[in-house]
């Protein structure tokens, strides 16, 4: 089926473009905020051939499609256009009910403001790997300007300026104004604030005191500045002449919402980010450990949607220590273990139908996609799961003992294995524990068995 078939017959069972608030999608998944959720064939959508599975997620419909997902939602904004209406044409958004549901949409909230970005992190983080690289094979040096370029321009500078992506994302995702949210993360960023002092000191502005932040890589202080804007634009329009609200409106929202940010939120926010490092702190003094648990969870969170929660704490460890000895290296063990599992089918399957879809999984995965290992294989034989789930959480430990580290922010896969062995020990013993996970994976993914497709199946 080509992309182009695939994404109308897709349209078209999620409702048509009158059921489509939003349209987006991410690195494998192409997701939907319809109006109606009934609205929805949820089966036919998942019985299209191109089409790995149906999850329902966040408030969101998604159709997991691997890496031709970015293909189909081209050819998706072809047929229908872009959908993401201004804030006034969006249907409201339900109320939560109960501790709970605020979590929940907070949570969502959280996640919103980051999976947009994904792509264009991950690809920075690439460029930061490719300038490693070359350098560890001597073609550049490290006080180089060409490195200097490579790895702390190109490869950083989405890093640097990741307020502005995510006022963005926030914007869109909180129905408020995308260019007064973004003028706020420039505000955040701009040299003059910066200059006005060291780091932690603290300035007067109109008798207050204002404290100096370094705002640079940081998410949380410009999330909770958009939400505050999102109440004073209402109230902005309100009291804004017709004749004069071109300028009135922003000049408002600017007004109110930046001292506030600067003065209270930006501080608070900076609290809040070191809480979260603190936690990740406590997950370090675990050590191996805290790998082996995390990679064993993060096939499960990638089941349910919620893997993305974990970027502002990966983030937040970039902005604070530099690297990450936690979250991606039990990233890289779990889709190693995706693979190996895949592996273990494709050797034990008799069915060869089953045995192409495992073997082009495990290619698949061992690339960072898992996607189709985790709903076309291993999931979908259940036991074959279940021995991934056991050597993820092996491989994961094995990652800590060695002390795999990620310096930046980087699909985890074979092709990504150099970034992760700047601070071990033992290169070789680094090298080496990303074929032990994959090889203990399959080899419990064949004794374990599963019962296998039958032919025609």
């Amino acid at each position: 089926m080509s992309n182009t078939q695939l994404a109308k017959d897709i349209l078209e069972k999620v409702g048509g473009k009158e059921n489509i608030s939003n349209m987006t999608h991410c690195v494998t998944r192409l997701r939907f905020v319809l109006k109606n959720n009934d609205g929805a064939d949820r089966e036919a959508i998942k019985a299209m051939d191109g089409v790995i599975s149906v999850l329902d997620s966040g408030g969101q419909l998604q159709v997991v499609l691997g890496p031709a997902v970015t293909d189909v939602y081209n050819e998706a904004v072809k047929l229908v256009g872009e959908i993401g209406a201004p804030a006034e044409k969006e249907v409201p958004a339900e109320k939560p009910q109960g501790i709970k549901g605020y979590l929940k949409a907070g949570l969502d909230t959280l996640i919103a403001c980051f999976v947009p970005s994904i792509m264009i992190i991950a690809g920075s983080g690439m460029v930061k790997v490719l300038a490693v690289l070359l350098n560890s094979v001597g073609l550049i040096a490290m006080d180089s300007p060409t490195y200097q370029i490579l790895n702390g321009v190109i490869g950083d500078g989405v890093f640097y300026f990741l307020p502005f992506f995510v006022a963005y994302n926030a914007a869109k995702k909180m129905n408020t104004d995308v260019m007064v949210s973004m003028a706020l993360a420039g505000i955040l960023l701009h040299p003059t604030l910066s200059g006005l002092g060291e780091v932690g000191t603290t300035v007067s502005f109109f008798g207050i005191g204002l404290k100096i932040m370094s705002y640079s890589a940081q998410a949380l202080p410009v999330i909770f500045a958009v939400w505050l804007l999102k109440y004073v634009d209402r109230f902005a329009d309100k009291v804004s002449p017709s004749l004069v609200k071109v300028f009135l409106r922003p000049m408002i929202d600017l007004l109110v919402v930046a001292p506030i940010m600067l003065i209270l939120i930006g501080p608070a926010a900076s609290v809040l980010g070191d809480l979260f490092f603190k936690f990740c702190e406590i997950c370090n003094n675990w050590g191996w450990l805290a790998v082996g648990i995390n990679a064993a969870l993060f096939p499960l969170m990638v089941l349910t949607g919620t893997h993305n929660a974990t970027i502002p704490l990966l983030i937040q460890m970039f902005a604070t220590q530099g690297f990450d000895s936690i979250f991606l290296p039990s990233g890289l063990a779990a889709n190693i273990a995706e693979a190996g599992a895949a592996a273990g089918v494709a050797l034990k399957t008799k069915n060869t139908k089953m045995r192409s879809t495992a073997l082009s999984a495990t290619v698949s995965a061992l690339l960072g996609i898992t996607e189709p290992a985790l709903y076309g294989v291993n999931l979908r034989l259940k036991k074959p799961f279940i021995a991934m789930l056991c050597g993820s959480a092996i491989g994961g430990c094995i990652m800590g003992l060695v002390k795999i580290t990620a310096p930046t922010f980087v699909t985890p896969s074979v092709l990504t294995t150099a970034i992760f062995l700047g601070k071990c020990p033992n290169i070789l013993l680094g090298v080496l524990s990303v074929p032990l996970t994959f090889i203990i994976t399959a080899v419990i993914t064949y004794f374990f068995g599963f019962e296998d497709v039958k032919d025609g199946e």
